[in-house]
């Protein structure tokens, strides 16, 4: 075992804090709303923080620790070109903005407001059922994460039938659990908000001195000697030469960057923080406080695994490497080595108390995410799949009273802990982590982004465009899942129509024993084909019907003798409510559009130049060398600015939502469901 009784303290007394602040929101949660959204009360910089923390697990360490783990400094240069994207999706409040000013609590709402109840459920349904088979893997992975960190017994097994389980795994799941499901239970959307946010503005603080700590405890010859021992095509430092990188290479983070606009906010794992904000420019803000804090959140991560990397690599480290080895060798499955590699390195670099201080924030990050996560997968089940279906079938039927909404909302977050809880135990990851997740989000981002953008953007998209989009994406998904696990099958069947020898004679790769196309690529494809099938679809059957998208967002209706509008002038009316500043805009949110534009582009502008000068000039190693190492000095102290920057506005987020919550009146109404006349 690995922890100090200090490092034991320190974890213990931060479990004890966070868990008194968890209780505390109770009394604040009085109604659906205040369960669902925090009663629409947050503040931008507990939006921002909170939900930039909610999507930040132990998983997305692990995951990311595996990227730069092996691509090192050249992923985060093909991230870069992700910087602007980002950025301008948050700042413009594209999808965001709209979406707050349609009231709607979960996207479901949303569906049925733009198409029909009908497409509301069975959209509802394939987001809960992608979304519990993705999260299913967080406990394992996050508690694998835990017992290999600080060093916990691994050789300790029990039967139950045919299957051997690893005590202290089996009790560290139950464990983390379990506190994640008691705060969100105890709160709804108000304890995961007020938790995410105190975790987050923690784990910025000690990222903080982690990054100082590693940057003056590993000499940067020792880190360069480590990282030029890597395969001259799998660089990691040269991002020109890491064409070799294993799943991670320059297409990888292409189709990432394609992603984030398609699918900006269809993803319902922190479906809770889209319908908190106060008003539709808080919910604008948050965003763009969620890109600041990102920085503060990944350049640790990179450079924890580059600390690794030089630990196992270089031979100053010889003796601790050693020690690491053993661990690792001992560890049968090759996926769950390459998973805790880093996790295990870093064991042995940080030394007692900051041990403990980094054990917290791993149960930061993993209690973070999961109480997130219980909470809007539980939520999307009762609001978008089960009242719709109640609606649907039961059309006379009364509607829940609070307390009867309340109980089916606690049940079925109480069934997504046992169903992940039970997940965790049977099924074993065997690829990447962020593999795993574009195979199985794909059943529903593959064509979220068509129906959410086209919803809320284009009138002459509908219920028909959605429908098809939806099939194919779900079809497409289906097919791209059998023939990555079945690969075996899917040859046979291949070779039975005769088309298995075309595709081997052009594509030597089809011969091989898994299937050649990875699912990052797959799920790229997914989304351009339906994007076309919304599109032709929707316009074909839709061109006389136009829908009206300002009513929708509760603005000022339509006059239908207006002039129709032409199409610059639309554009340009986007492009203002966009871009524009408005009397919203304070002091503060315009300095921080101006600070959050500078830095942005300016690493976004080194990366284009560099990237043109480099692909037409041979750059020697040494020079990156020297890049990266500004970079990193840099960017730690620029997270320094940025964490005290957000703690502050922050806390004073914090104080005022419970104000707000204390004086709010409750609309027992306000339920997140659309009632029939008969209802109402």
């Amino acid at each position: 075992m690995f922890m100090h009784w200090v490092d034991w303290i320190i974890l213990f007394a931060f479990i004890a804090f966070i868990s008194f602040a968890a209780y505390y929101t109770k009394r604040f949660t009085r109604s659906v709303v205040d369960f669902l959204s925090a009663h629409r009360v947050a503040g931008k910089y507990l939006l921002g923080i909170g939900d930039d923390m909610a999507s930040f697990g132990a998983i997305t360490m692990v995951a990311m620790f595996e990227v730069y783990y092996k691509a090192g400094f050249t992923a985060i240069w093909w991230q870069n070109m992700i910087l602007p994207v980002t950025v301008i999706l948050a700042m413009t409040g594209f999808i965001q903005y709209r979406y707050r000013e349609t009231k709607a609590m979960t996207m479901g709402q949303f569906f049925e407001m733009r198409y029909s109840r009908k497409f509301r459920t069975f959209a509802g349904l394939l987001a809960f059922f992608a979304g519990i088979i993705n999260f299913a893997i967080f406990p394992s992975v996050g508690a694998r994460f835990f017992q290999y960190f600080m060093g916990l017994p691994t050789n300790n097994f029990i039967t139950i039938g045919a299957l051997q389980i690893d005590v202290v795994y089996l009790i560290l799941l139950v464990t983390l659990i379990s506190i994640s499901l008691a705060f969100t239970l105890i709160g709804g959307q108000i304890a995961v908000m007020v938790t995410d946010f105190i975790q987050g503005t923690f784990l910025n603080i000690i990222f903080v001195i982690i990054g100082f700590y590693i940057l003056f405890t590993f000499g940067w010859e020792q880190i360069s000697s480590a990282l030029l021992s890597a395969p001259h095509n799998a660089s990691m430092i040269n991002p020109m030469s890491s064409g070799d990188v294993d799943n991670f290479n320059i297409s990888f983070f292409l189709i990432m960057a394609f992603g984030f606009i398609y699918n900006f906010m269809a993803w319902q794992g922190g479906q809770g923080y889209y319908g908190a904000a106060r008003s539709p420019h808080e919910a604008r803000m948050g965003r763009v406080v969620s890109k600041l804090r990102s920085t503060t959140q990944n350049f640790p991560l990179v450079l924890l695994a580059i600390a690794a990397f030089t630990l196992l690599h270089n031979v100053d480290f010889s003796a601790q490497a050693a020690k690491v080895n053993v661990i690792l060798n001992n560890i049968g499955s090759e996926q769950l080595r390459s998973q805790v590699t880093v996790t295990v390195a870093i064991s042995q670099i940080l030394p007692i108390g900051l041990f403990g201080v980094f054990a917290a924030v791993i149960f930061s990050a993993f209690v973070a995410n999961h109480d997130t996560y219980l909470h809007s997968w539980g939520v999307i089940f009762i609001q978008d799949v089960l009242i719709p279906i109640r609606q649907i079938v039961f059309k006379n039927s009364e509607p829940l009273s609070p307390k009867e909404h309340m109980r089916w909302l606690r049940t079925s977050i109480v069934g997504v802990a046992i169903f992940i809880f039970i997940f965790s135990l049977l099924f074993e990851v065997k690829q990447d982590i962020l593999m795993f997740f574009a195979l199985t989000g794909s059943v529903f981002l593959s064509w979220a982004g068509s129906v959410i953008i086209g919803g809320l953007y284009w009138k002459y998209g509908n219920t028909k465009g959605a429908w098809a989009a939806a099939i194919v994406g779900l079809t497409l998904a289906i097919i791209g899942w059998f023939a990555i696990y079945q690969w075996d099958i899917t040859q046979s069947v291949l070779q039975s129509i005769g088309l298995l020898n075309p595709l081997v004679d052009r594509w030597p790769e089809f011969a091989g024993d898994k299937f050649p196309i990875n699912a990052q690529i797959l799920y790229f494809y997914s989304m351009l084909i339906t994007i076309a099938v919304y599109a032709l679809v929707s316009y074909i059957t839709g061109k006389n019907n136009p829908f009206d998208i300002e009513s929708m967002l509760n603005r000022k209706a339509i006059d239908k003798n207006k002039p129709k509008e032409k199409f610059i002038d639309i554009v340009k009316s986007n492009a203002k409510e966009m871009f524009g500043w408005d009397k919203e805009f304070s002091f503060v949110d315009k300095a921080m559009f101006v600070f959050s534009y500078g830095y942005i582009f300016i690493f976004f502008g080194i990366f284009l130049i560099g990237t043109i000068y480099a692909m037409n000039t041979d750059v020697i190693d040494s020079v990156w060398l020297s890049y990266w190492q500004f970079y990193l000095w840099f960017v730690v102290i620029l997270s320094a600015i940025i964490t005290i920057w957000l703690a502050i506005g922050g806390y004073r987020d914090l104080f005022e939502m419970f104000k707000r919550l204390h004086i709010a009146k409750r609309d027992d109404d306000d339920d997140g469901t659309i009632k029939s006349k008969k209802e109402k």
